[in-house]
């Protein structure tokens, strides 16, 4: 009886561990996500300030190309 009550501890005791481990690794996770989502937003961002950017770049230069055309200096 009292082996058997041993062996019943010690499995409790093993369960109490992975359960705690996983509980430390959930929370790693959560914090890893947390961060990645941030850096998602800010790429989001950053992306939304770059093409408006380049598309104004590529209009400017298509207005200059054809002012010095017009211009007959090219």
């Amino acid at each position: 009886m009292e082996l058997e009550l041993k062996k019943l501890h010690d499995t409790v005791i093993s369960i109490q561990e992975k359960i705690y481990y996983l509980r430390e690794r959930e929370e790693e996770m959560q914090e890893l996500n947390r961060a990645t989502n941030s850096r998602m937003g800010w790429f989001s961002f950053l992306s939304l300030l770059i093409c408006p950017s380049v598309a104004g770049l590529q209009v400017w230069q298509w207005h200059l190309k054809t002012f010095f055309e017009k211009k007959k200096l090219i």
